[in-house]
């Protein structure tokens, strides 16, 4: 009886870590897009013959959670099965497929979903399945902003600046819905900035009802602190440049000063 028992424990746990497991399998992707701008989501999968490769876009919206909420089967709206559209009124969505031969026996078979000019009615998840020869699938949690700005947009440091410089960038994303929280991130030179990733980097950051502000304070050399900066809410990026005032301009300004008194003193005493 005790054996029995035990027995059941175990075949318990294990069904357990299974649902958890297909729970982590298909958890999506949260992706930010901009409102007015077009976005791209892929999936790839590793077939044996692209001849046989079936794979289904399909599309749920909060509308349609909310309205199926009592049935407990959400309602997913097919979009596309390879390369058929099967929204035909919709044109603001296309498809791309590509096929990447891996070995003699194995393909990389990649569908590429893009959605043009979204908007707020694009929200929801995404979800890419292929079919054969078993069933793998891929989904994505789409949310749309209105904005992600950056400023200012350009920083030049003086040629003659010495010791410690300091810069600040502002990172500003607005979004028309309230209570949803946002990552951003900063990076210089391809290179994560964070409170424990350098010592010389410090971000604050700030909240209103719909705008999340994300402050970089950064000091150092000037040759250190130049270079690209990106503050990321993935997969938006914006960009900015922080350079240094190149010798030819002080150069030519300091020419240009010579002239000026050259000419005062020729007026002068001639």
């Amino acid at each position: 009886m005790i054996f029995y028992r035990q027995l059941t424990i175990i075949w318990l746990l294990l069904l357990l870590i299974d649902i958890i497991s297909a729970t982590w399998r298909t958890q999506p992707k949260r992706v930010t897009a901009e409102y007015g701008s077009d976005l791209s989501l892929s999936c790839t999968f590793q077939e044996e013959d692209s001849d046989k490769t079936i794979v289904q876009w399909l599309y749920q919206n909060l509308t349609d959670f909310h309205s199926n909420s009592h049935t407990h089967k959400p309602y997913w709206r097919p979009l596309f099965l390879n390369a058929q559209s099967l929204t035909p009124t919709e044109t603001r969505y296309s498809i791309q497929q590509k096929v990447q031969q891996i070995n003699d026996s194995s393909i990389a078979y990649s569908t590429i979903l893009t959605l043009a000019k979204v908007t707020d009615s694009d929200e929801g998840l995404y979800m890419c399945k292929s079919l054969s020869p078993k069933t793998i699938q891929m989904a994505y949690q789409v949310r749309v902003i209105q904005s992600l700005d950056i400023n200012p947009k350009q920083i030049i440091i003086p040629a003659d600046e010495l010791g410690q410089y300091s810069i600040r960038l502002n990172c500003i994303l607005t979004d028309n819905h309230t209570g949803r929280r946002h990552e951003i991130h900063w990076w210089h030179n391809n290179k994560r900035l964070g409170a424990n990733s350098n010592r010389q980097a410090r971000i604050i950051k700030n909240s209103t009802q719909h705008s999340f502000i994300s402050t970089l304070f950064y000091t150092g050399e000037p040759a250190n602190i130049a270079g690209n900066y990106v503050c990321e809410s993935d997969p938006l990026r914006k960009y900015i440049s922080v350079e240094l005032e190149s010798n030819k301009s002080s150069d030519l300004i300091l020419s240009s000063h010579l002239i000026v008194a050259f000419g005062i003193f020729l007026t002068i005493f001639l």
